[in-house]
């Protein structure tokens, strides 16, 4: 089977080795050699050098973490919601209870700079939400970089999702004045599902030391044991942490800069491969996901049928739609340990598959896809 969910992503074999090792103690110097080397590699790639911690929770905990910390009852809050993640982010600061101010914009966009500068304008807000890429839509703010700035030159504190951009995208935390930045282990980076890693600027610490906080997510909690020995205040999950720092070790071996590239570089063909096929993209294509490519359905054919002779006929596993777009869309992550190889076998698969359900699909393009990456270089 070939697993293209938009997370979690296929596992390297050096990642599944490393998640065998034996179980060591979490207060000891195994742990902390351990946990020091995830946190330096994050800092490394998400260019920061504020704290990063490692949670042991989905990305929805780190989300959960972040508004917890960051947000007091009756906080001003900005949330533009253009799919289920953004509205996930809103409703979880709601929850603590936040006074939000809800930006919708279509699913088929995201958040450009125009419409929050005017949102900005028209009333002052404590924190702004910010999904960087939609994971339900696969859609992508690319006017991201300026849209934190322009919030940080008004006063507000700015808490990211990145869970499917980190690794797929360009982040570059500390330049770009995020706060609070919440990332997911199983998505862009390749490791094994069940850890989130949060980062956490200076101006942010004078906010969260002035919340009232959780108990298990108190970020205060997290930076002491951290800070006097190197570990973290409950039992982490060590071996998805194994696991973790194998990943980023590959990520760091081919390169940074350039494992982004190669997601931006695939999106690209992926896209044009599509295009010429005559398939309907969701996503409008200023706004295109590089790490989720999500393709509509016409009335009468459903994600269901779609996905499972994908899975039958194909051997390929891919996600339906999500929300209110349940049954409409198939998504398609473009994530993780990209190879040509597999990138062809899934969209041939599903080019295949389409070709017998809606008129005018062309599946003989998916070879051009090939071509298009050999010839640039992949493998």
């Amino acid at each position: 089977m070939l697993l293209v969910t938009p997370g979690p992503t296929e596992l390297h074999e050096r990642v599944i080795a490393a998640m065998s090792n034996q179980v060591i103690s979490h207060r000891g110097p195994e742990l902390q050699k351990l946990y020091t080397s995830l946190v330096e590699k994050f800092k490394r790639l998400l260019k920061t050098d504020g704290h990063v911690f490692v949670l042991a929770c989905s990305a929805t905990g780190g989300i959960e973490c972040a508004v917890s910390n960051l947000i007091d009852r009756g906080d001003k809050v900005l949330s533009p919601v253009f799919g289920v993640f953004s509205e996930r982010f809103a409703e979880a600061a709601k929850f603590y209870g936040a006074d939000i101010a809800y930006l919708n914009i279509k699913p088929q966009s995201a958040p450009n700079l125009e419409l929050i500068k005017r949102a900005l304008d028209e009333k002052v807000y404590d924190v702004a939400l910010l999904v960087y890429n939609e994971t339900s839509t696969g859609t992508a703010s690319r006017q991201f970089r300026e849209i934190v700035m322009a919030c940080k030159e008004r006063g507000v504190l700015v808490a990211v999702d990145a869970v499917s951009a980190a690794g797929g995208l360009p982040l570059d935390i500390d330049a770009w004045g995020i706060d609070v930045c919440v990332i997911g282990s199983q998505k862009c980076y390749a490791g094994p599902p069940g850890l989130s890693i949060i980062t956490v600027s200076e101006e942010a610490w004078y906010k969260i030391r002035r919340s009232k906080r959780p108990f298990y997510f108190d970020l205060i909690k997290y930076r002491k044991f951290y800070e006097e020995n190197r570990e973290t205040p409950f039992t982490p999950a060590v071996n998805l942490m194994y696991g973790m720092d194998e990943a980023l070790n590959i990520v760091l071996e081919y390169g940074a800069d350039e494992w982004i590239k190669k997601h931006l570089d695939f999106a690209d063909g992926i896209y044009e491969t599509l295009e010429k096929a005559n398939v309907r993209l969701f996503a409008e294509k200023e706004y295109r996901s590089p790490t989720v490519i999500s393709i509509s359905l016409p009335d009468g054919v459903t994600d269901s049928e779609v996905l499972k002779e994908l899975r039958v006929k194909h051997g390929v596993i891919a996600a339906g739609g999500m929300g209110s777009l349940k049954g409409s869309l198939i998504r398609v992550a473009n994530m993780g340990n990209l190879s040509v190889e597999k990138t062809v076998k899934a969209y041939g698969a599903i080019l295949d598959v389409l070709s017998f359900k809606i008129d005018g699909i062309d599946h003989r393009v998916a070879g051009t896809l090939e071509e298009r990456l050999r010839r640039m270089g992949y493998q």
